[in-house]
């Protein structure tokens, strides 16, 4: 087979496993912050509660045959559905032309190819706390818990300077922004970044490295702050006189993860401040 179909075939296999993987990536969006199991009873429609049929499961293809509605009794699905399988092929895919596709030779391939399930699984795991910090304004225990130790310990496994780079990025992200937190309700009175963003930066510090922490919570304030002016002038212009930005409530976790995964993909653009002044 030509290098180029080779090459082909791997993003195509790429997008489809970030497909599938999406379509359970919702299961979990969907039933973890009803406290319900996300391996039983198999999927099936919430308003008839008839089961999907699997030609119906097919990711983004069924949602779109269907034109988004269940087969059995017509109600409408989230689009959301599609759009977290059409997210998750779509960073599978990124992460494959980052990680395995530069691969020249097998034994470079065989390295690539477990980082590569690695950082689609971070990339998952932000995927499914980001959409139920949207819904609910909550980011759940029942992941951060398990996934910080994890994805600390797997960040010996990613090429860090220093194997402790993972433990520190861990501790200084809930570290950091468990102060502003506690800082900001002490002084206003008022919560804002809730504990839950605070663990949500301990998991990516732990799993990029310490050096991940500043362009993560940079990034991702840039962009709430934008998102949070526009929501503001929004609800001003729909007639709502007092709309504060000051005030206007938005789940800040969306912006956290959007944020590591520039970081991760684009560099650390304050990465040589830090490294001048550690050199001094």
């Amino acid at each position: 087979m030509a290098p180029a179909t080779l090459d082909a075939a791997g993003y195509v296999f790429a997008g489809l496993w970030g497909a599938l993987w999406g379509s359970f990536m919702n299961v979990c969006i969907t039933r973890l912050p009803a406290g319900e199991s996300v391996v039983s009873p198999r999927s099936h429609c919430r308003a008839c509660g008839e089961r999907v049929r699997w030609h119906d499961n097919l990711p983004v293809a069924s949602f779109l045959l269907l034109r988004g509605r269940c087969r059995d009794c017509g109600a409408r699905f989230s689009p959301l559905y599609a759009i977290v399988e059409t997210l998750a092929a779509a960073l599978a895919i990124a992460l494959w032309h980052r990680l395995v596709a530069p691969a020249v030779d097998p034994a470079a391939l065989a390295r690539a190819l477990p980082l590569w399930l690695l950082h689609f699984a971070f990339a998952g795991v932000l995927i499914v706390l980001s959409f139920i910090d949207l819904a609910t304004y909550r980011i759940p225990n029942a992941i951060t818990y398990p996934c910080i130790p994890i994805f600390t310990a797997a960040s010996l496994l990613v090429g860090h300077e220093r194997w402790w780079d993972g433990a520190l990025g861990a501790l200084a992200g809930y570290v950091s922004l468990r102060l502003v937190s506690d800082g900001y309700f002490w002084i206003t009175g008022r919560e804002g970044m809730g504990y839950g963003d605070a663990k949500l930066l301990a998991l990516t510090g732990g799993f990029l490295g310490w050096r991940s922490l500043v362009p993560t919570v940079f990034l991702g304030s840039c962009v709430g702050a934008i998102v949070g002016i526009a929501l503001a002038l929004a609800r001003r212009r729909a007639g709502d006189g007092e709309a504060s930005i000051r005030l206007t409530r938005i789940p800040f976790g969306p912006f956290l993860a959007l944020g590591a995964l520039a970081t991760f993909f684009f560099g650390d653009p304050f990465g040589w401040w830090l490294r001048v002044l550690l050199a001094e």
